[in-house]
């Protein structure tokens, strides 16, 4: 029997591993949950269609129209995981023991998409109390660089979704027609990463690049024959850390707090006795709404070949972005902010710091809110989990709020 509670659809999904393989190369990635959420919908008679984004790694879409094509809501949820390093469960074991469902990806975030599943299917049984169009989007590659919610958006802008239906062999085949419904961008959105329920009108952006330093090799028991890019590294490392501290602080917005920097990863030398001839950092800024982050980028590169001219026979180098995504704020006035608000009973919504595929629908003029069941602080953790009961208020939320967006009249 198909699974239809939240719960059934969560501990399916987190018995099936799909961690970024940016995490873990060994890992296949999304592609079997991929799947299985393809045959779910299938055989629960929404439209389903899947996207390419990567080799072997697709967005799934599941659509249903009641009447109407518009309003067009969307429920978005993404498929992959982080790694599973250090974990202290079984991570794809679905447990479920003192409330919770325990594994990876149970909070962030295949229990609040179970539960947009869930709605979708509530809604198609009920159809008398709603009228319009929902889509649960299903993307790949949230975790690192985004690019399944990018795919999807440049898809979308050609207005039709791409029919890829029988390609693979654990994948019912399609009947025919199907896959072939216009996907035109939504009216209204909400992303669903794991919020306490609590309604989100905005998140910060993040600029992610490598600054390297290269200086010359030399035997350690010559050092003045080489420059050790270490300890050129040493100096930007101080110089980026003051950055921080005077110049991002100064950089604010109203809820947001400030801009922030940080350094995550330092990479140099080949051996104990070379005077290392390469240093890597990888930097990590969170943006606010208004900060150009490529302006933010080029201020760091001035700042470092201006103060870091007394270290002789140093080059530094730059890559490109591996992420520059944008922050977003969708007004507390707007009527997604405060429908949600009134739905959930929330005064007023909420900011958070860390980033999600929000951002880019709001970049395409989506209206988006983030909101969804479990805590942000289960996250990646060693023993994450979700409740039960947050998986049945998520559910319950979701129903309400789809309703409320798409009424009757």
């Amino acid at each position: 029997m198909s699974p239809v509670t939240a719960l059934d659809i969560a501990q399916a999904l987190v018995r099936i591993p799909s961690v970024n393989p940016d995490y873990d190369p060994a890992s296949a990635g999304e592609g079997a949950v991929t799947a299985w959420i393809e045959n779910w919908g299938r055989a629960n008679g929404f439209t389903v269609c899947r996207q390419p984004v990567l080799p072997g790694r697709e967005n799934v879409l599941l659509q249903i129209r009641n009447g109407a094509d518009h309003p067009h809501f969307m429920l978005n949820g993404h498929t992959d995981t982080v790694g599973i390093g250090g974990m202290t469960i079984a991570p794809f074991g679905g447990e479920v023991r003192d409330g919770r469902l325990w594994g990876r990806g149970a909070s962030d975030m295949k229990g609040p998409l179970a539960c947009m599943l869930a709605t979708a299917l509530s809604l198609k049984t009920t159809p008398s109390t709603w009228r319009g169009t929902l889509t649960v989007a299903c993307m790949v590659d949230e975790e690192f660089r985004f690019r399944g919610v990018t795919a999807m958006l440049e898809q979308m802008r050609a207005e039709l979704v791409p029919a890829i239906c029988n390609r693979r062999p654990d994948v019912t085949p399609a009947p025919d027609g199907d896959c072939k419904s216009p996907a035109r961008l939504p009216d209204l959105a909400v992303v669903g990463e794991p919020t306490r329920l609590r309604v989100v009108r905005g998140c910060k952006g993040c600029l992610r690049f490598a600054i390297h330093a290269v200086g010359r090799a030399a035997h350690s028991s010559k050092p003045h024959e080489g420059r050790s890019a270490v300890v050129a590294m040493a100096h930007a490392i101080l110089e980026l850390e003051h950055f921080f501290a005077t110049r991002l602080v100064q950089i604010t917005a109203p809820g947001f707090g400030t801009s922030t920097g940080s350094i995550g990863l330092i990479n140099g030398g080949t051996g104990v006795n070379i005077v290392p001839e390469r240093c890597t950092i990888q930097v990590d800024i969170r943006l606010l709404p208004g900060q150009d982050g490529q302006v933010t980028l080029a201020e760091i590169q001035t700042l470092l070949r201006e103060r870091c001219q007394q270290l002789p026979d140093v080059q530094w180098q730059f890559n490109e972005p591996s992420i520059l995504d944008p922050s977003f704020e969708l007004p507390a006035e707007h009527p997604l902010v405060q429908t949600a608000c009134a739905v959930l009973d929330q005064s007023q919504a909420d900011i958070v710091f860390f980033g999600c595929d929000a951002s880019k629908l709001a970049a395409r003029g989506v209206p988006v809110i983030v909101l969804g069941p479990g805590d942000i602080a289960q996250a990646h953790t060693v023993d994450e989990f979700i409740a039960l009961a947050d998986l049945e208020a998520g559910t319950e939320a979701y129903v309400r709020l789809a309703q409320a967006l798409m009424p009757l009249a």
